[in-house]
């Protein structure tokens, strides 16, 4: 039995191993994988969606008050969404006090700057073109992670993603007067640069606390900034429509599901191997934009674009799914 016993403990070892390893990669696929990817779909669709909206809404391209009040009411909508959820689960929806700068501070990166670069610059730009620069995000978050985190620096596969990323943004940037404008494609990045401080955020927070409560109140209160700034500023809905406030509608719950879930997956896992799943964005936007306001993806700009930042985020973070 002891010869046998010898023979056997190898196999059994190994057979041990890879249960364990298969019990790891379903955790992964139920905790990061599933939820990240659903994240990016939402996302992915917010592009053509906000330009259907100001359709729906009749908010022109001239008036960025009017954008910030479609803004305002998105996001201040779906932070009180987040806190009645919270509540109905029997959670806390009061902020402690040592939540109140984290909320801040979230808010500030993920909703205020964040969306009045958006929605400013997106009616300067296409769906597509908007898509693919949202997806810059996660170099963003990479180049502010190496200079902030001490565990979370660049190596030369971040690098070479990150080169990759923004020769895609550079690609868009060719083609004469249909090229990159600074009020319209240089806005949607600056917001990329906004939620790249934001995931950095959520990361450093976000640990330890309640993040369905974190996001309601980010949410909500970067919502109402936006709603007041733009009602300052004389902007107002041209029209309210039945498809308008369903397509408002799916655009808040896609708001208050998206930011959840990012959320509490940063505040499990590092950034980087978050941000692996922002390749998804540009794909998902750009065939968003394509059945949604019926663009035409397939210019060789737009494809060069979308392979170069999304092959770049990928490779951006593989080294994180190695270790």
């Amino acid at each position: 039995m002891g010869k046998y016993g010898i023979l056997i403990a190898p196999i059994i070892k190994n057979l041990s191993g890879s249960i364990k390893m298969g019990e790891q990669k379903r955790s992964l696929l139920r905790q990061l994988y599933l939820p990240a990817v659903l994240c990016t779909a939402l996302w992915g669709s917010a592009a053509p969606c906000v330009k259907r909206g100001y359709e729906l809404f009749a908010v022109s391209a001239d008036a960025p008050f009017s954008q910030l009040v479609f803004a305002g009411w998105r996001f201040a909508l779906a932070g009180i969404l987040v806190l009645l959820v919270t509540r109905l689960k029997g959670h806390r929806i009061v902020p402690k006090r040592d939540e109140i700068k984290p909320i801040l501070a979230i808010s500030l990166f993920q909703s205020m700057l964040q969306y009045v670069c958006y929605y400013i610059g997106l009616s300067g730009t296409t769906g597509t073109k908007g898509s693919v620069l949202s997806g810059t995000q996660t170099f963003f978050a990479l180049l502010l992670a190496h200079c902030l985190l001490p565990n979370d620096k660049l190596n030369r596969r971040k690098t070479l993603g990150c080169i990759c990323g923004f020769a895609g943004v550079l690609a868009l940037g060719l083609g004469g007067l249909n090229g990159f404008n600074l009020t319209g494609d240089g806005l949607v990045l600056l917001s990329a640069v906004s939620a790249g401080a934001g995931a950095l955020v959520s990361r450093i927070y976000t640990p330890g606390r309640d993040p369905m409560r974190l996001t309601g109140w980010q949410l909500l209160i970067g919502g109402c900034f936006l709603l007041g700034v733009g009602t300052a500023g004389g902007g107002a809905l041209g029209r309210v429509t039945l498809g308008g406030v369903l397509l408002l509608g799916y655009m808040i719950a896609l708001s208050a599901a998206a930011f959840t879930i990012w959320t509490a997956l940063l505040g499990k896992f590092p950034v980087g191997k978050v941000s692996l799943f922002g390749f998804l964005i540009p794909v998902f936007g750009t065939l968003f934009s394509a059945l949604v306001l019926g663009e035409n993806i397939f210019t060789a700009r737009n494809l060069a674009a979308l392979v170069l930042v999304s092959g770049g985020i990928a490779v951006a973070n593989s080294a994180s799914t190695k270790k």
